[in-house]
């Protein structure tokens, strides 16, 4: 649901900032704010009855054996952009959404402080959107993208979008090209749910680092993106303490505890992202590579393509998709032998780490058409139809319905989406 649990740390925090941002020289000529805002009611259903249609990994609950479900797309936000002269300016972005926090501090996209020292040259200083991806600036602007919701292949499982750091970008123009070239550092911790309305969680905090490169020509856009990443918690300790005290009887143990580590353990991530749009025809497509020494981030390729044509007030399009692993299943299997009540105690490990090492695979793939009608300015609804192929072993973007039963045999689902977006 929907709600705000101030933080005092987060109050604290934004008062600093305002009392910061405040203190502006006299001297500065120019003082303007401006409120903006965005919205989107959304109803979708999913005519699987196993697995549970969720627009992120970040979503506890969403639609499944045919329900309609309004929470799952539905959002608000609202934005304020100050600027007090050509060098220094400030924004604050706050969306209001179906997520496994939705406290005040979560709902805080964007608090930052930009600073042009020249021209071509941008720095930013706060909590910013993650721009590891296209749609990095308006992801959650569903006015701004002609779809329902972002690619759920592609999107699913990039729940990140937000950095608490540093960026710093340069702009050249040359011969009708321009090329942007920003680099990034900050942190990201959050939570993602376990299971369907549960209120179990695994939790990820890690230091994310890298560079972006787009540019623009007429009517086409490319982009690479170079991210690598530190976790910083140790999310798996009481699992890696399990395999490690049965080592002695289990020798398959040791491997299987370094494995599931993730204290200062790496992730690098690899991104292309291309664009054209000349008014009529619009084409758009990402590619991206999750390289791993993480068992329990998934190894993994992802891509989607879209193609629509506008046609007055209406656009519509089609769209495909693939999520693969680059990893094969790991076998983990108990020794044979052990005495009782041990072998029980390593059967069970041996199954919670199977589940560990493999649940968090993602094989799927999508086909998927839609209409988007502009009936009004600033305002626009979109319908949408898309057919799921998943596999039995990579369902991690979906929850199950029921946790305690795995999922034995490839699936397929028919999410249906109706989406009202506006701008205000």
């Amino acid at each position: 649901m929907f709600c705000f649990v101030v933080s005092p740390r987060v109050v604290a925090s934004t008062l600093l900032c305002t009392a910061t941002l405040l203190v502006s020289p006299l001297s500065q000529a120019i003082n303007e704010h401006h409120f903006s805002g965005f919205a989107t009611l959304g109803l979708v259903t999913s005519s699987n009855d196993q697995l549970v249609f969720r627009r992120d990994v970040s979503q506890d609950d969403g639609s499944y054996d045919g329900a309609w479900e309004w929470q799952t797309d539905s959002l608000i936000g609202a934005q304020w952009h100050g600027r007090w002269s050509h060098q220094l300016d400030a924004t604050v972005q706050l969306v209001a959404k179906e997520r496994f926090n939705s406290g005040l501090e979560e709902a805080v996209e964007w608090a930052f402080i930009g600073y042009r020292p020249v021209d071509g040259v941008d720095l930013r200083v706060g909590r910013m959107g993650a721009d590891i991806f296209t749609l990095s600036d308006y992801r959650q602007v569903g006015y701004a993208y002609p779809w329902a919701r972002p690619p759920h292949d592609f999107y699913g499982l990039l729940s990140i979008f937000h950095l608490d750091g540093i960026d710093l970008a340069k702009q050249f123009e040359f011969n009708g090209n321009t090329l942007r070239l920003k680099a990034f550092y900050g942190n990201h911790d959050q939570k993602f749910p376990v299971g369907l309305r549960s209120e179990g969680h695994s939790r990820l905090d890690f230091d994310a680092g890298g560079f972006s490169l787009a540019a623009e020509r007429a009517h086409w856009k490319l982009r690479y993106t170079y991210a690598d990443i530190k976790i910083n918690n140790n999310a798996t300790r009481s699992l890696v303490n399990a395999l490690n005290s049965v080592s002695p009887y289990w020798p398959q143990a040791t491997g299987l505890a370094d494995m599931t580590a993730t204290y200062e353990r790496r992730f690098s991530y690899h991104a292309l992202g291309l664009n054209y749009d000349n008014n009529d025809w619009l084409l758009q497509g990402e590619f991206s590579r999750l390289q791993s020494q993480v068992g329990v981030v998934p190894q993994s390729d992802r891509a989607y393509l879209s193609l629509g044509r506008r046609l007055n007030q209406f656009t519509v399009y089609a769209l495909t998709g693939r999520s693969k692993p680059r990893r094969e299943l790991i076998h983990v299997s108990a020794p044979a032998g052990l005495p009782s009540p041990l072998a029980e105690q390593v059967a069970q490990l041996a199954q919670i780490t199977r589940v560990s090492l493999n649940g968090v695979r993602i094989n799927q793939s999508s086909a998927g058409a839609g209409v988007r009608w502009d009936f009004a300015a600033k305002m626009a609804l979109k319908v949408q139809v898309e057919e799921f192929r998943i596999d039995a072993d990579g369902t991690n973007l979906w929850l199950r319905t029921d946790s305690s039963q795995a999922i034995q045999t490839d699936q397929r689902s028919t999410v249906t989406s109706l989406t009202l977006d506006m701008l205000f």
